[in-house]
């Protein structure tokens, strides 16, 4: 029996992953929580750094709808995002 309970900490250190392009999107960054229910709404991904430089500027999170989550696993989180929707460029 696997453990239904997970810590934000856990979920931090897991890779994004895009089932439809294969693409690593990059670490879940933070939450979105509607207060009222208390559920999660959605996640934001910091997409991967393609070239590190000094100067560069970070990318803005990517936020993926919770129902957009296919699997949560051991050490990725899958997802279905296509390009036309809202949370990706």
């Amino acid at each position: 029996m696997s453990n239904s309970v997970m810590l934000l900490s856990e979920i931090e250190e897991k890779d994004v992953i895009n089932v439809v392009t294969g693409e690593r999107i990059g670490y879940v960054s933070s939450l979105k929580i509607d207060t009222s229910s208390g559920r999660i709404t959605a996640i934001a991904v910091q997409p991967m750094a393609r070239l590190v430089s000094f100067f560069s500027k970070e990318e803005a999170p990517v936020v993926i709808p919770w129902n957009q989550i296919l699997k949560i696993g051991e050490d990725v989180i899958i997802v279905n995002l296509t390009k036309n929707e809202p949370g990706k460029a």
